[in-house]
């Protein structure tokens, strides 16, 4: 075998030359044949030179890839020191195995279960499409493929269904699309694809059945547990309340359920394709790889979770390859790679990234991501909170819509995020309160795409005219305008009576994010070093300097009698929106306005519009 590409290259070229030598001695009917082989040697060596990774030959890589690649290169390694007229009968083949193993080095140095993932439209499909119909062509046991489509039913008079065996149904595996883009498609594919798969396999479960109970019957000794047998055993840790009843002469499988028998049709879409995945992973052959498109598939997560945590216990000998645009699944693998899939255009055309562990982002939420092409808005708070409530009506228009929350999560996603661009070929934005902060720091955030809230607390957009004016329950402009007023004026005066309140919890704001970047360095310090390092904290903190200044914030806002200011330093939240906004506007105001804004069309518009036109013209400014 051949370790390197230069090794491999060297001995094309040795036998390009030597079919060239012979050139001069053959008749002249057969130089159509050596000029056809020589092309065929420099198509092959151009391929290996511009397409081959050098990783792809050596030995640095898993047992399970090293034995599915040499078992490519044989045939190729067959020929060498052969006749010309073996290299012409066979190189479509051996062309098309290069690329399979091109296709699949991805997983070259990969030994864990796989997990791959990326935007909807990048290819995820289509890769494992690829692979599947490379398997069929290159007859390889290394690799057993279920595609996605799981339409399953049980047919019972197909044609030479009772003459299946194991070999056949994997072949015949090898052959279907179970997955489709359209449903015009002939009778006869229909019951070819989605009902002799499913077909077959019972069939073979139950002559296997039949088989090894007819020799255990006879007395053989050493025989393996049915299969039919292991997939009950697997299959009654997640339905316990439903057991089969095989007839074994008409090859058919009754199901029991509360006393009731009913065909293996009467199963639901998700039992049928567990039953499905069962039967095919426990036939899968050994030491393969075990490629699952969209195993989440009429299943919820409950179930699938536990379906493939048992079905990759039961066949540790396999690697499993699932494509998923589901994250409850992405994220419920243990121990697993993660692949991320930028794009996949066939035959072979794949540019993936394998992602690490990244400290400042963790995996999970970087795999919940990568499902949409849309810019990514990390926002504070979780999706019960407000503040997911009005960004997502806001913005999922343009930006797929992610709470983290706590404002520090924020900031550190979002740089995290566009640190990996080079990965997702995406860019993040995100969106933090205002929090006292001053205008040097909402440039810099800025600059890092992060938008910084005109308000101090979000909640405060709700006390915006037309919010107000919208929940509402009369038309009358004057009418409307008084009810605003009133509420304006009586916000006003919680501000002032609560002046004290505003400044303190101002300060605890700037006291906490000091405190939040100050950490004594030792790892284990003494009592004194313990004494050193509070000391040190107050000469740091300009208590009186802060305070002073907060305080002739808030005092000449108010003086100012400016709305947009006073709401600007308001961070009574609790206060305005559910005492204020329920005895001054109408009750339960914060759900009758959020209420509003997720339905009024024209009304996010303004808001948008009003407070983040900078944001939306920096998105439409950043498009790649």
């Amino acid at each position: 075998m051949y370790s390197s590409k230069k090794d491999l290259i060297e001995k094309l070229e040795s036998e390009k030359k030597r079919f060239r030598d012979n050139l001069s001695q053959i008749a002249d009917y057969e130089k159509d044949l050596y000029n056809r082989v020589d092309n065929y040697l420099s198509e092959l060596i151009s391929f290996i030179n511009d397409e081959l990774n050098e990783k792809v030959l050596s030995n640095d890589v898993t047992v399970r890839y090293r034995t599915l690649r040499d078992n490519l290169l044989e045939s190729i390694y067959n020929c060498f020191g052969g006749e010309i007229y073996q290299y012409d009968s066979i190189f479509p083949q051996i062309l098309y195995n290069f690329k399979v193993i091109k296709l699949f080095s991805f997983i070259a140095k990969i030994d864990s279960t796989t997990v791959i993932i990326g935007a909807n439209g990048a290819g995820k499909s289509s890769l494992i499409n690829e692979l599947r119909k490379n398997n069929s062509k290159i007859n390889s046991n290394e690799m057993y493929v279920l595609p996605a489509q799981k339409l399953l039913y049980f047919v019972s008079n197909i044609h030479d269904r009772n003459g299946i065996t194991r070999d056949r149904y994997i072949q015949d595996l090898k052959e279907v699309d179970l997955k489709y883009n359209t449903i015009a498609l002939q009778p006869f594919q229909i019951e070819k694809d989605f009902s002799n798969t499913f077909t077959k396999l019972i069939t073979f479960l139950i002559k296997d059945y039949a088989k090894i109970a007819t020799d255990a019957s006879r007395g053989v000794e050493g025989l393996p547990l049915a299969l039919w047998d292991r997939v009950e055993r697997i299959w009654n840790k997640i339905f316990p309340e439903i057991t089969f009843v095989l007839e074994s002469d008409e090859r058919v499988v009754e199901v029991e359920k509360n006393g009731s028998k009913y065909s293996i049709n009467g199963l639901s879409d998700g039992e049928r394709c567990i039953l499905f995945y069962i039967g095919n992973v426990l036939l899968a052959p050994e030491n393969s790889y075990i490629i699952v498109d969209e195993p989440e598939t009429f299943l919820n997560a409950a179930v699938y979770n536990e379906l493939w945590d048992l079905l990759i216990s039961e066949r540790p000998d396999c690697q499993f390859i699932f494509a998923s645009h589901n994250m409850d699944f992405v994220q419920s693998r243990t121990n697993a790679t993660y692949v991320w899939c930028k794009e996949f255009e066939a035959p072979y055309n794949f540019d993936y990234e394998i992602l690490e562990e990244i400290q400042e982002m963790p995996l999970s939420l970087l795999t919940e991501v990568s499902g949409t092409r849309k810019p990514i808005l990390f926002c504070e708070g979780t999706k019960t909170s407000l503040d997911y409530q009005i960004y997502s009506k806001l913005f999922s228009e343009f930006c797929f819509v992610k709470p983290v929350q706590g404002h520090k999560q924020v900031i550190q996603h979002t740089k995290a995020y566009n640190d990996l661009q080079h990965i997702h070929g995406n860019r993040a934005f995100g969106i933090i309160d205002n929090d006292w902060m001053d205008e040097k720091s909402i440039k810099e955030y800025k600059d890092e795409n992060i938008i910084v809230l005109p308000f101090n607390e979000i909640e405060m957009i709700l006390v915006d005219e037309s919010v107000v004016k919208s929940v509402l329950p009369f038309d009358d402009n004057t009418g409307q305008q008084r009810k605003f007023n009133n509420f304006k004026n009586a916000i006003i005066t919680s501000c002032r009576e609560k002046k004290d309140k505003i400044i303190s919890i101002a300060l605890k704001k700037r006291l906490d994010e000091f405190m939040e970047s100050h950490f004594i360095k030792k790892s284990e310090p003494n009592k004194h070093d313990a004494h050193v390092f509070l000391d040190s904290l107050a000469s740091k903190f300009d208590l009186d300097s802060t305070f002073n200044k907060i305080n002739s914030i808030v005092e000449e806002s108010l003086a100012s009698s400016d709305f947009s200011r006073i709401l600007k330093i308001c961070n009574l939240k609790n206060e305005i929106i559910y005492y204020r906004g329920n005895t001054e506007v109408v009750p339960n105001f914060k759900e009758k306005a959020l209420s509003r804004i997720a339905l009024d069309s024209e009304l996010y518009i303004l808001l948008r519009t009003k407070y983040f036109n900078e944001f939306v013209t920096l998105l439409n400014s950043k498009k790649t």
